[in-house]
């Protein structure tokens, strides 16, 4: 059974248009790499902690003070070891997460330098996890490490990409000038689910109290003026 054809005289709804917000997608960048700069963090922090836990024999290896990039003067120095390998790797693990997520609040609050921050912190890291990617394989012959490390090297690549979109939007379509300064008469609010402190609320509450009152006050006078009114009445 077909439906009756619409009745040209009837006004057809309009479909309501979606508008983007401006800068979604570096808002969107920006809470990818807060994300992944909380998990980085967390996750170093763990490796750098939790190594404590371990044999002092598996933590301390003294052999891998040995093992690395040489230079010929003087001759069989090593000036880039596997020891110094790992320490650097942890430590710039836990700054790189840091970064991460201090830029994903800077593009999610869409700062003017945020995605040159971005650019430029990938890229550091893209270069630097690709360069112990190489020393993990040439020198360390570890699989666990160079894993890791082409993991991290492929993740600052991805990152990169999306900072570099991020600021070509934002070169595109830049925020208002000051838009991140707040007005002079803005109210910082207490807290996400109220605006002011406790003690203001209950002054208000108490405030809307006594106004309830004195309207009941006044209703009450009236109800008895007018009881008093027809009794005198009905004295009569």
């Amino acid at each position: 059974m077909s439906s009756p054809p619409p009745d040209p005289a009837t006004p057809q709804p309009q479909p309501t248009a979606t508008t983007t917000p401006p800068r979604a997608f570096t808002q969107g960048v920006g809470t990818v790499f807060q994300f992944v700069g909380v998990i980085l963090f967390l996750c170093s922090m763990f490796v750098c902690c939790g190594s404590a836990l371990l044999s002092k024999n598996v933590v301390a290896r003294g052999d891998l003070t040995q093992v690395g990039w040489s230079i010929p003067v003087p001759a069989g120095r090593v000036f880039y070891s596997g020891q110094r390998a790992v320490t650097v790797s942890v430590t710039l693990a836990v700054v790189f997460g840091i970064a991460l997520a201090g830029l994903g609040l800077g593009l999610q609050a869409q700062g003017r330098r945020a995605p040159y921050g971005a650019v430029a912190v990938t890229v550091a890291g893209a270069v630097f996890w690709g360069v112990q990617a190489a020393f993990a394989v040439h020198k360390l012959h570890s699989v666990l490490l160079s894993l890791l490390a082409l993991l991290l090297f492929g993740l600052f690549a991805v990152l990169g990409g999306f900072a570099v979109a991020a600021l070509r939007e934002m070169r595109r379509d830049p925020p208002p000038v000051g838009q991140e300064i707040l007005p002079a008469d803005y109210k910082v609010p207490y807290s996400h689910m109220h605006q002011d402190p406790p003690e203001v609320r209950l002054a208000r509450e108490l405030e809307q109290r006594r106004e309830r009152l004195a309207v009941q006050q006044k209703e009450l006078e009236m109800l008895e003026a007018r009881l008093k009114r027809k009794l005198d009445e009905s004295k009569d």
